[in-house]
């Protein structure tokens, strides 16, 4: 099955092209939020390295969000429009899980993940300005994650007060949040390289597969980029992959 991935949620464009295991096309770059410029040419160059058509792909997968507003309505509407002219299913996949999925993807046999017997948990943080962050909690379940919380929109001092134990971050917030996060005393705060802060498109196809093989699908044409707001900080909560 070839499924095609997108995620244009923060500066990094990424679109892969998969079947299967085998990756036929992967592009991570910065696009500085350029995405309606850049996400079709990528998709095109995409399908000529595969030697692939449009009509060839099975299903269209796409990060939903939370992220940049302007970012997220160009990649769901881009394949909202992919999926409805070529009659083929869709999948929402939220933007948090395959951050948090990156985590994982650090540490191949996880050996580390549990090393003193202290599994941690995973928290993607993301910067949504005004002093606020986009967060979530998961915790390890083998090669899986298990999501612990709704996906959050709130001040990360709210955040640090769910938090105890040992806690892995990764994400854009870690800059400017850092110091925060490593001062609690019951929080054992660790952190992931920068490689690994934003959503690849090859973690989209997965998570997106995931959740097609277990029955669930999207409508293209109700499918809608997941936006948090201040005022509801539960908005948008969509089934965990299984």
């Amino acid at each position: 099955m070839i499924v095609l991935g997108v995620d244009t949620s923060t500066e990094f464009l990424s679109v892969a092209l998969i079947d299967g295991k085998k990756a036929l096309a992967n592009y991570d770059a910065v696009g500085k939020l350029n995405h309606s410029a850049l996400l079709v040419p990528t998709i095109k160059k995409s399908l000529t390295k595969a030697k692939k058509k449009i009509k060839d792909i099975a299903l269209f997968s796409v990060g939903i969000g939370p992220g940049s507003f302007t970012g997220l309505r160009v990649g769901v509407t881009a394949m909202r429009g992919l999926a409805i002219a070529l009659d083929k299913p869709i999948i929402g996949v939220p933007t948090m899980d395959a951050i948090a999925y990156n985590a994982l993807g650090s540490d191949p046999d996880h050996r580390s993940l549990h090393n003193e017997g202290l599994t941690p948990k995973i928290c993607p943080i993301l910067d949504a300005k005004k002093s606020q962050v986009y967060a979530c909690i998961y915790d390890v379940d083998g090669d899986k994650l298990v999501r612990k919380s709704d996906y959050l929109l709130e001040p990360v001092e709210r955040l640090i007060k769910r938090l105890t134990g040992r806690v892995i971050f990764l994400g854009d917030g870690i800059p400017i949040y850092r110091d925060k996060l490593s001062a609690k005393k019951t929080l054992k705060a660790e952190f992931i390289d920068d490689k690994r802060w934003f959503p690849k498109a090859s973690v989209i196809v997965k998570l997106g597969l995931l959740m097609f093989n277990s029955g669930k699908h999207d409508d293209p044409y109700d499918l809608e980029p997941m936006y948090l707001y201040a005022r509801d900080c539960n908005v948008g909560v969509r089934p965990r992959p299984s």
